[in-house]
């Protein structure tokens, strides 16, 4: 009988740090937030573990990119930096789905149209020039 005793005393001290740590870390939450805007040492922190993790650096990617206004920050940012930018630019070349996207975006207008005519001419040209 003590033994049965000792169990349910143990599961219930249990249960209850258990809820007293959902109820800390739901309270807290808000002032972790909080830091991270206001404390630049505990934001580098956070964006270092983030940083430093792949799998979590791609959830915090493709949050990013799931809005509109961060999708387009993020893309000017990656443009802004001509290692990234030339990165990106060449997994497109090398990714026929995603070149498409880009030749129909130059396509979309009668001036990317014609310069994209013109790209098209002139390697046509050197290609026979080759021969």
């Amino acid at each position: 009988m003590q033994k049965g005793r000792r169990t349910v005393r143990k599961a219930g001290w249990t249960a209850l740090a258990l809820l007293a740590a959902t109820a800390l870390i739901s309270g807290c939450s808000a002032d972790v937030a909080k830091q991270v805007t206001s404390d630049a040492h505990v934001r580098d922190h956070v964006m270092g573990a983030i940083a430093g993790n792949g799998a979590m650096a791609e959830e915090m990617t493709q949050r990013l990119l799931a809005t509109d206004s961060l999708r387009a920050r993020v893309v000017e940012t990656v443009l802004r930096d001509s290692a990234a930018a030339q990165y990106v630019i060449v997994r497109i070349g090398r990714n026929p789905e995603a070149l498409d996207y880009v030749l129909q975006a130059a396509a979309s207008d009668s001036s990317g149209r014609a310069h994209l005519m013109t790209l098209f001419k002139g390697m046509q040209m050197a290609m026979q020039a080759k021969r």
